[in-house]
């Protein structure tokens, strides 16, 4: 199996400006997920789970302890948005 490695020759310069650029992106695109979730109505717990980066079960245990106030819609637990930011708040 043959591989070529690539080689680029760039400048501290240039790279500090590619680090720029990614770093530039990432930021993008986390002001962007933040902003989507922050106008969701509902969370679901896996959604919640990985919003607030816990497991699930940290979301089942802070919703029996009632830290968390679930709404039940058929056999599925949401949880108000805006319930969540102000506890975030506080």
């Amino acid at each position: 199996m043959n591989k070529k490695l690539n080689v680029a020759l760039i400048t501290t310069d240039q790279l500090h400006n590619e680090f720029d650029k990614i770093k530039e992106l990432i930021k993008n695109e986390l002001l962007k997920e933040i902003n989507q979730s922050q106008q969701k109505e509902l969370f679901t717990r896996m959604e919640l789970a990985k919003y607030l980066k816990v497991s699930k079960q940290t979301i089942i245990n802070w919703t029996i302890r009632g830290v968390l106030n679930p709404k039940y819609i058929g056999n599925r637990v949401y949880y108000k948005a805006d319930e969540v930011y102000k506890l975030l708040d506080s």
